[in-house]
């Protein structure tokens, strides 16, 4: 397994003694370098790499500042030049951190941390946990897809439904995993206008397009997703519902 790295230093000369270093390795490719913050969110949305070496004091804020403005946060390897972040480093969760200056040995057993937690499919919960409660960060579903991180924008989201244990939030017909339950998604969610329209769906009211009655007295909603998705909606929720979507 080679890796796909990004290198977030915002001096020249460490960036790429960092860059010739990961490269030797073996184990991973830079696919992309960034000095500053918005640099770093940018090449990191574009490039999508499966870890980043994120530098923490960059120009335009901090490591975590980068963090909060992606949607899809890789296996993150934070690198300082200061010991007592590394406490913080480890207290959010993030694979590893480095020292600098950064030794071939150090950055190696960094890379097998990161090809091991990929491989097992173990994400960095507390790392998302403090980058979703940061103040200004606008509320985001945390989910996974492809053994990836996601933080979707509720407003995006037509739809959340349950198959037994497992909860997926839909996005353009795609489906993302939520390791919370329907009922705790609710709750959450009732303030950015979703609806529980039956036991196993949640729905997205701005992202309604029709209401079909059944036979039955249920109905189903048809959601404007452009894959003519259909959720029911059961006939005692329905009566719940009239007055907000006007049927």
């Amino acid at each position: 397994m080679v890796l796909k790295a990004m290198i977030v230093e915002d001096e020249p000369p460490a960036r790429r003694r960092l860059v010739r270093l990961v490269e030797e390795t073996g184990r991973a490719e830079v696919v992309g370098e960034a000095g500053t913050v918005r640099d770093a969110v940018i090449r990191t949305r574009e490039l999508r790499p499966d870890v980043i070496f994120l530098d923490i004091k960059i120009p335009g804020g901090d490591g975590f500042d980068v963090l909060c403005r992606l949607d899809e946060i890789p296996a993150v390897v934070f690198v300082t030049a200061y010991d007592e972040h590394a406490v913080r480093a480890f207290e959010q969760d993030a694979v590893d951190y480095l020292v600098k200056p950064v030794t071939p040995e150090r950055l190696d057993a960094a890379l097998v941390k990161v090809i091991r937690r990929l491989e097992k499919g173990k994400l960095s919960e507390g790392l998302v946990r403090t980058v979703t409660k940061r103040e200004g960060v606008p509320p985001r579903i945390v989910s996974r897809r492809r053994g990836r991180i996601v933080l979707l924008d509720p407003e995006s989201v037509s739809h959340l439904t349950a198959d037994h244990t497992l909860v997926f939030a839909w996005k353009d017909g795609q489906s993302y995993l939520v390791p919370k339950t329907l009922q705790v998604m609710e709750e959450s969610l009732e303030a950015h206008g979703f609806r529980r329209t039956h036991r196993s769906a949640l729905v997205n009211l701005a992202h309604i397009a029709s209401v079909q009655p059944l036979e039955s007295g249920n109905y189903l909603l048809e959601l404007n997703d452009g894959d003519g998705t259909s959720v029911p909606l059961s006939r005692r929720r329905a009566r719940l519902l009239r007055e907000e979507i006007g049927f």
